[in-house]
């Protein structure tokens, strides 16, 4: 299992690790010695994700392309016996293949969380898909989590369709339920009346975190809503602040909170009102997302990427276009006055990721994705 990630990435990667852990354990008949992790680098520590004794990891920058590194992987895998190889986040054309291959590798399958191609003109797909037919150093099989990651890898990448699985994320239900919890208002001691609106997730400009701040903004400052609170939850040290100035000054700083990263949502988000995943730029198929429903909150998504995929539009939840502030200011609005709405929502939400998004349901179709490209 190969990371492009540093060990402990925390956020979404944690349950990836998980599911390729517990996925090898499957593969391997319970023998945990058969299964290696590397990751880009170990100075974060071992990896605290995988399970207490376990040593088989080594620290290979497979994106870099040094001949070092390959030369050190092709020897790993050749000592270790090492049939498959699972590679998050590589082009599927790349040198580490070759290396891979040479050193015994028989099944090599891309796994993605991101998007890999842009869409391309018909001409330009044409030579995309030459060009990876006629390439030496391809994997055998991609599984990406969403339609819309899939579908840019086939008519961007060139990727043949036939070499295309999709695996969305799984939740635990759980771990993840509707229970009621104080929590967020504790802590940051919001009003009891006023109702959380929720966002969880990395706090790069892509996130489209500064559209929610500024729906936050447009319902709290030009509207006057007295109903309402934000609560923002993955910042690191410093990340907020860009976000805190846009609302300054306004008399509305206890309203609008960032809390850091924590392990805790499954107990945040039963206590909040409805979740939003604001994206602006790329984004696949958010874990948060489900979390959020499986908690029992209807969400909001915007149309980038595969996040229309984590909800059903106007049954569980409702998809806005991205970067619209209005558009995003006027859904929520729409599920703070219509409670039976919102509550209709979540209750839909929470039987669909019971039904299609466990991590059982997950779990299974990954096994399926691979078990179909080994061969040996």
């Amino acid at each position: 299992m190969m990371m492009h990630t540093p060990s402990n990435a925390g956020y979404a990667i944690s349950e990836l690790e998980k599911l390729f852990f517990d996925s090898g354990m499957v593969l391997s008949g319970g023998d945990s010695s058969k299964i290696h992790f590397s990751y880009k680098t170990l100075t974060t520590g071992r990896p605290e994700t995988l399970p207490a004794g376990f040593a088989n990891y080594i620290n290979v920058d497979f994106a870099s392309c040094q001949k070092a590194d390959l030369l050190r992987i092709e020897e790993y895998v050749r000592s270790n016996g090492i049939q498959l190889a699972i590679i998050f986040d590589l082009q599927p054309v790349h040198p580490i293949v070759d290396a891979l291959r040479r050193g015994g590798v028989q099944t090599i399958v891309g796994y993605y969380g991101c998007q890999i191609s842009s869409l391309m003109p018909p001409w330009k797909l044409w030579i995309k898909r030459q060009m990876f037919r006629l390439a030496r150093h391809k994997m055998d099989g991609l599984i990406f989590e969403s339609h819309a990651m899939a579908d840019l890898a086939i008519l961007g990448r060139g990727v043949p369709s036939e070499r295309v699985d999709i695996v969305p994320l799984g939740v635990d239900t759980d771990e993840y339920q509707p229970h009621q919890s104080k929590l967020t208002h504790e802590l940051f001691s919001f009003p009891e009346g006023r109702k959380v609106v929720v966002y969880a997730g990395h706090m790069e400009a892509r996130k489209g975190v500064a559209t929610l701040v500024q729906a936050a903004i447009q319902l709290l400052v030009n509207k006057k809503r007295t109903d309402v609170c934000f609560a923002l939850f993955g910042n690191r040290p410093g990340e907020s602040a860009v976000y805190q100035e846009m609302y300054s000054g306004k008399g509305v700083d206890g309203l609008i909170r960032f809390g850091g990263y924590r392990p805790d949502l499954n107990e945040v988000f039963p206590g909040c009102y409805c979740g939003v995943i604001p994206s602006t730029g790329w984004d696949s198929f958010t874990r948060s997302s489900l979390e959020m429903a499986a908690c029992g909150l209807p969400v909001i998504v915007s149309d980038t990427g595969g996040l229309p995929e984590t909800i059903e539009h106007e049954r569980t939840g409702i998809v806005y276009r991205a970067g619209d502030v209005e558009e995003l200011a006027g859904s929520i609005e729409l599920l703070l006055d219509n409670p039976q709405l919102a509550a209709r929502y979540a209750a839909a939400g929470r039987d669909r990721c019971v039904k299609s998004y466990s991590k059982e349901v997950q779990k299974r179709d990954f096994l399926s994705a691979v078990r179909k490209r080994i061969s040996y």
